[in-house]
Formats: C-alpha cells, structure tokens, sequence
C-alpha cells in the first residue's frame, strides 16, 4: 500500500570503480528501506514555521500513506482543531510563529484532543523536552523526523 522511503541509516557499500563518481574514500552509501503497510485511515496534522522542514515531514507521512494537512504557525493549528478537524497524529514544532508549540500544545489540549501529539525542536536541551512533555506532547524528538522514529508510531496508531 504504501512505499518504502530511505531510511536514515546508510550502510557503506565497496565498488569497483575507486573514486570515479562516488565517495572520495570509494564508498558509496546505500539505504535500508522501512517498510509499513496502514491497515487503517491515518491523519496528520504538521505544525511547522519553517517551510522546508514542513514540507519534509508532510513527504514524509504521505510517503507512507498518511493524510496530512500542514499548517505554519499555531494559531492556525488551534483555528483547525476548533473547526472540528480530527487527527490521529499531530506533528508539531516547538518554535512557531504566533503561537509557539508550547502554548499551541497546551490549547489543543484543553479543546480535549487526546490524539497523540509529537513534540518536534532542532533544541535538544533537557529543559525543552520538560517543557513540551508538561505541555502536553506524548513524545519529543529532535528534528529531523526520520522513518526510524515515524514507522513504530504509525504501527502503534494503526493497531499493528
């Protein structure tokens, strides 16, 4: 159903042809693909400032079949969910326009969106992850969102 996509962990592989076209040490790096096959309906909510990064993790979902919507600040993601859009996967940054993850999370909450809700930051310090997760995300992981962290979370929202 859905493809497999490269995962984050290349694996160096020799070739004959020395230093003609690949890696300056003769190597060229190949990638070991995730694959997961959703059973169910799944969709995603992407709150992301940064246009890249969000157009990134919205590849990312659909690549494996996830209906995404995306949004650029958190003000826009509260309007959304207050519209009565509903996700089963809500990826958001930490740093927004607007309305900052912190407080974007916090909102979504007291609306009584139970879904599970991903804290996503190029910020890894131990204060930030504390402050995400007392906000309200059920997990937080440093950007960037790879198949290595979104395959087990697609599983378990899938029944799998």
């Amino acid at each position: 159903m859905a493809p497999a996509i490269a995962s984050g962990n290349p694996a160096p592989r020799r070739t004959n042809t020395g230093n003609e076209g690949g890696a300056p040490d003769g190597e060229e790096r190949s990638y070991v693909f995730n694959q997961v096959v959703l059973r169910n309906r799944l969709t995603a909510l992407v709150v992301d400032g940064d246009r890249f990064c969000r157009t990134l993790e919205h590849g990312l979902l659909h690549a494996y079949g996830v209906e995404t919507q995306t949004v650029d600040n958190g003000s826009a993601a509260v309007e959304l969910i207050a519209s009565g859009e509903k996700f089963n996967l809500i990826v958001i940054d930490m740093l927004l326009p607007l309305l900052n993850g912190l407080e974007t999370t916090r909102q979504i909450r007291a609306m009584g969106v139970r879904c599970k809700i991903l804290g996503i930051t190029a910020c890894s310090y131990e204060r930030e992850r504390q402050a995400f997760l007392a906000a309200g995300v059920d997990e937080f992981i440093e950007k960037p969102l790879t198949p290595d962290i979104l395959v087990p979370i697609l599983r378990e929202l899938d029944g799998q």
